[in-house]
């Protein structure tokens, strides 16, 4: 096909593309850039991006600044753009040279790469370009300076706080941007101006401190902005959760006019009214707004910044229910010298019926030393399901000592639960593993489970003579402690028990190790037992092998669901014959094939191969796209 051909079209399809993309590197260097300008025109992201990054490597400066000043095609100025924020410093020189440009667009595309690069070298430029002629390059290189973050900036950006409307704006956003306090006395009597009051809060929301909150609060409630009372009153509080203490000064009858909002029709206005009360300190009104708060949709990330600085309600938090003692098992864990004792030994046995506290009320007895601690977390630990318990037992460590003693003071428990807490608690390996030696050999398997973790003790049970003598029992704990510790010795124990009895945990504990012996036993199984297939068929995967490979090579060839597991499989031991069945399997129509097929295609150089991730990089499926470019990058 002749390059005319190929670049023919305008607008290329999918398919066109990734033909350029596979002659790409054969090209001459003038038909490349030409095959690139038509890329980057395909909505497709993965071929775009793919584009871009070439570009970036091959494209010279000056090509990009024609980009930029070709105001009949958006899409090649758009790709000039962004080439140039992807090489970063080094379009710094060329970028900042665009501000002298007499075209006023190539300016503002000059300004708008500056901002997206974030670089602070670009600073000085930037307030170059702020006595420009043109009013859209203003606004954005004011928007690029105050996202920069300098204070420096603070005397450049105030001439405009007097200029036309969109101008303005902009400037008073840059200063909130800055966040520099310096900026707050320039900001204040802005709150008053009807167009550009809300803007201004929050600008000052976004600087914060002690002057920020001087200046919100003085307008309110005075009520002499032009801002939704529930905007303001939000923004007020996350100033005041953002100080390192509440403000001593505030304006007179504040807190009354909080207290009054907690009743408002507007849960937005309630819920910050009870946030501002609950950050200045204790009051009359905190049972009112722990209501508000405690009904408001939750907040990520556990305790509301409001309640973070009151240890003070820390029993009343206790003994509420559901997230309002979740948030007072929060302040316990944060102040645990003044946790009232009562109230959270009260609280502990509680916990078990309801698991969602599990995780705050553990943090809470881990950082707490009270008397009569001891006896309450053993209860609590007790009390729990058995999958639950792990979630203690960094504060069984931190209690180890008085746990200890109180373990040896309880009568009437499980021998298992005994010998569980014993392990956990410190006994020695040794004398754990005499105890699970000692149980019936029933209940072996439990305390097995439960000490999984403890590979010092995995690897001094004595599994070769438990499989011999009730390997029904034995079986499943001993494949899982195989696999995880890598318990080669086994192999032969759990190859035998696999033949006879095979089960999931014994197939996925032969792959694990790479038993290349057990090949032939699972091959038999594939037959036997369907109901295990898609198990064997990724540990004959790990296992590799040519046996394994020729039955995997077979079953993607296959049908339903089990044919993405076989390709996985086969892509973890794929040889290099095992390519072309690769670069086929890059046009299946399961993305997860095509995932797979980049797992095998990247691990080498072939041009064939770079051809198919180069085709896989504009795949629809995000995924899959982004796994090629890496593969192709790498």
């Amino acid at each position: 096909m002749m390059t005319s051909e190929l670049f023919g079209n305008p607008a290329p399809s999918w398919d066109e593309c990734v033909e350029i993309l596979e002659r790409l590197p054969t090209l001459p260097f003038d038909s490349r850039i030409e095959a690139l300008e038509r890329l980057v025109r395909n909505p497709s992201p993965g071929i775009r991006e793919q584009a871009l990054r070439i570009g970036a490597a091959v494209l010279p400066d000056s090509r990009l600044t024609e980009y930029l000043r070709d105001d009949t095609d958006a899409v090649l100025r758009n790709a000039g753009s962004e080439i140039f924020r992807m090489r970063g410093g080094k379009s710094l020189p060329v970028v900042v040279g665009l501000l002298a440009d007499p075209e006023p667009d190539v300016v503002l595309q000059a300004v708008l790469i500056l901002d997206r690069m974030r670089d602070p070298r670009a600073l000085e430029p930037l307030h170059g370009a702020l006595g420009h002629s043109d009013p859209n390059v203003v606004q954005e290189a004011l928007l690029a300076i105050g996202r920069l973050g300098d204070a420096r900036s603070i005397p450049h950006l105030l001439p405009f706080l007097e200029a036309d409307f969109w101008v303005q704006m902009a400037a008073v956003q840059a200063l909130g941007d800055l966040r520099s306090p310096e900026a707050v006395p320039f900001l204040a009597p802005r709150l008053t101006d009807p167009l550009a009051g809300q803007l201004a809060a929050e600008a000052l929301a976004r600087i914060g401190g002690p002057s920020a909150f001087e200046a919100l609060s003085s307008h309110w409630p005075a009520g002499d902005v032009e801002i939704e009372e529930e905007n303001l009153l939000g923004l007020l509080a996350h100033v005041l959760e953002g100080l390192p203490d509440p403000p001593k000064a505030r304006p007179a009858g504040f807190r009354e006019a909080l207290s009054a909002r907690l009743h408002d029709r507007s849960q937005e206005l309630r819920t910050a009214a009870a946030r501002c009360l609950l950050i200045l300190g204790p009051s009359d009104w905190d049972v009112a707004a722990l209501e508000v708060l405690a009904a408001a949709p939750p907040v990520a990330g556990g305790l509301p910044v409001a309640l973070g600085r009151r240890p003070d309600l820390m029993a009343r938090l206790l003994a509420a229910s559901g997230e309002s003692r979740i948030w007072g098992f929060h302040l316990a864990a944060r102040f645990p010298g003044e946790v009232p004792a009562a109230e959270l030994l009260a609280v502990l046995p509680e916990v078990a019926a309801a698991p969602e506290q599990l995780p705050a009320a553990a943090q809470a007895v881990a950082a707490v030393h009270i008397s009569g601690l001891a006896p309450a977390l053993l209860d609590l630990f007790l009390r729990l399901p058995v999958e639950l318990r792990a979630t203690l037992e960094p504060a069984l460590e931190r209690h180890r000592a008085d746990l200890a003693e109180a373990l040896s003071g309880r009568d009437g428990l499980e021998p298992v639960d005994r010998l569980v807490l014993g392990a956990l608690l410190g006994t020695p390996v040794e004398e754990v593993a005499r105890g699970i030696l000692d149980l019936e050999a029933p209940l072996r398997p439990g305390a097995v489970a439960r000490l999984s973790r403890v590979e010092e003790l995995m690897r001094s049970l004595p599994w070769e003579d438990w499989l011999i003598e009730a390997p029904e029992l034995f079986a499943g704990p001993a494949a899982e402690a195989a696999a995880r510790y890598g318990l080669t010795e086994l192999l032969p124990a759990l190859r035998e028990r696999t033949a006879a009895a095979p089960s999931a945990p014994l197939v996925r504990a032969l792959g694990e190790l790479g038993d290349r012996q057990a090949v032939p036993v699972l091959l038999a199984l594939l037959t036997a037992r369907p109901d295990l297939r898609p198990i064997l068929l990724e540990s004959l995967g790990r296992i590799g092998g040519a046996s394994a490979r020729a039955v995997l090579q077979a079953a993607v060839r296959g049908e339903g669901p089990e044919v993405r597991i076989a390709y996985k499989a086969l892509a973890a031991c794929a040889g290099p014959a095992d390519e072309a069945l690769f670069r086929e399997a890059a046009s299946h129509p399961d993305w997860y094939v095509r995932l797979s097929s980049i797992d095998v295609l990247g691990r080498g150089t072939n041009p064939e191969n770079m051809a198919v991730l180069a085709r896989l990089a504009g795949d629809s499926v995000p995924a899959v796209a982004h796994r090629a470019l890496s593969a192709l990058e790498s």
